[in-house]
């Protein structure tokens, strides 16, 4: 039920909820930071019918600090001082709403689409009573941690057409928007976007793709930093034939990349701009599934078409693949190993 100050009776035949959260996350990255996560969160979930549902949470709050960050990783700030933001003390607090449309559980439809929208407002509350303007050297503060002020927008998209009881195409398209304002100048590190890995571009490492046509470090001996962005478009097709008894293949091909909503003198290339199509990194492979009802085992292989950071006019690499080439499987083959399907 809904559990407020005041008598709230949805029309909908759907038992509403309340539902509070608390968590807490750790992350090591060896030889190089720590960061501890905290977050909780207040809200309601109901829906109007079985396809639409709605979750409006009224707070929710995040607060992230690093410790243990080595020598080496402070080297590589003063190199690229972007780095500086993701070991940076972050306090996250405001609503956010989120609105769900599925008609995918009726599997004998041709045609199912799924589409999740939401909105993250973060520091609106908090800008009532603090007014900061980091952009002029005055950072308002909450327990002397800087909070984030910003407007995220997200929009996944996908479409199901079912060719037959053996055979289905799936589609996804992603778009996500972050606008910083007041007292952040940009998103926080863990809300930021990042393309690349299992769920993404297969065909890049996690994390790897962009922002923009930045090239990524390939120094010997040096870590991949990874690369976020304010803006995300991605674009997923997938064939899914059924082969025999639980196991499944895949041909899919993956697009998108990430962008900067400013400049980074540090990293050329990395805001988007009207050419930002022709940004895109594009890559493609075969998969197999293992569908054992209670989990989907999912193992795929990919390599890159197209490396934005590639000058233009030589971004797409037809002409170079050469799976007999063991140099050229080393850097370009990329296997990703999951459970569940990528959309």
């Amino acid at each position: 039920r809904f559990v407020a100050p005041f008598d709230i009776r949805p029309k909908s035949a759907f038992v509403p909820k309340t539902k509070a959260t608390l968590g807490y996350e750790i992350q090591r990255r060896s030889k190089l930071y720590n960061l501890n996560t905290f977050r909780g969160s207040f809200g309601y979930l109901w829906k109007e019918n079985v396809r639409k549902e709605h979750e409006l949470k009224v707070i929710d709050a995040t607060y992230v600090n690093s410790f243990g960050v080595t020598q080496e990783y402070l080297e590589e700030i003063e190199a690229i001082p972007s780095l500086a933001r993701v070991i940076e003390k972050q306090l996250i607090i405001g609503p956010s709403y989120s609105f769900t449309y599925t008609n995918t559980m009726e599997e004998a439809r041709t045609h199912t689409f799924y589409y999740k929208g939401g909105v993250d407002l973060a520091g609106t509350l908090l800008g009532l009573f603090k007014n900061g303007d980091v952009l002029n050297g005055d950072t308002a503060r909450i327990f002397s941690v800087p909070f984030s002020q910003y407007l995220k927008v997200d929009n996944d998209f996908r479409y199901y057409l079912r060719l037959n009881d053996r055979n289905k195409i799936a589609t996804r398209a992603f778009v996500g928007v972050g606008v910083p304002y007041g007292n952040s100048s940009a998103l926080p590190y863990i809300k930021q976007y990042f393309a690349g890995g299992t769920n993404s571009i297969r065909a890049f490492r996690a994390r790897s793709v962009g922002p923009g046509t930045t090239a990524p470090n390939t120094e010997p001996g040096s870590f991949i930093p990874d690369q976020s962005g304010d803006y995300r478009l991605e674009l997923n097709v997938e064939y899914r034939p059924k082969l025999f008894s639980i196991v499944e293949g895949a041909v899919f091909v993956d697009a998108g990349n990430v962008w900067l909503a400013k400049e980074d003198p540090t990293r050329p290339g990395a805001t988007i701009s009207k050419d930002f199509l022709n940004e895109l990194a594009v890559g493609t492979g075969v998969g197999l599934r293992l569908d054992l009802s209670f989990l989907v085992l999912r193992g795929d292989l990919a390599f890159p078409i197209r490396k934005p950071y590639l000058p233009d006019g030589d971004r797409w690499v037809w002409d170079q693949i050469d799976f007999g080439n063991r140099e050229w499987r080393k850097e370009n083959l990329v296997f990703n190993l999951a459970i569940g399907y990528p959309f």
